[in-house]
């Protein structure tokens, strides 16, 4: 069981819920723009070809935040199954309870911070580079 009390996780859930909303919006507009960007660039409106890369590599840009909005977004989703299974603020390596005030910061972390940190480097955070 988390040592988070029910009062914290409804901040969190409320939290989660904001930022769920807010990403679906910006997804939402992100496809719309993309969308129009595609139409300007096909009906021929930017003609210059140093426009056409800039505009390429906007909607490439555009593109890939709405990557990785959908992919926070699907965290959200994931961690409000954690909340309903009664796994939620536990590490999902080492079963310890992750602190309010790390969930508080980051409402989706999965790990505590000694999982997070040797799953992000698994040399624990050691200099492994060979000595000369």
């Amino acid at each position: 069981m988390s040592n988070i009390t029910k009062k914290q996780q409804d901040t969190l859930s409320e939290k989660l819920r904001q930022r769920r909303d807010e990403l679906i919006k910006m997804i939402r507009a992100g496809t719309a723009d993309a969308g129009r960007d595609n139409v300007r660039l096909m009906g021929g409106e930017v003609s210059n070809p140093e426009d056409q890369s800039m505009a390429l590599q906007l909607a490439d840009l555009n593109l890939t935040e709405m990557a990785n909005e959908a992919q926070e977004l699907r965290a959200i989703d994931h961690t409000f199954e954690r909340m309903k299974a009664g796994t939620y603020g536990r590490c999902s390596e080492c079963g310890s309870s992750i602190p309010y005030a790390r969930l508080l910061a980051y409402p989706i972390a999965e790990r505590c911070m000694e999982c997070q940190t040797r799953h992000e480097h698994p040399s624990g955070g050691r200099d492994t580079t060979p000595s000369l």
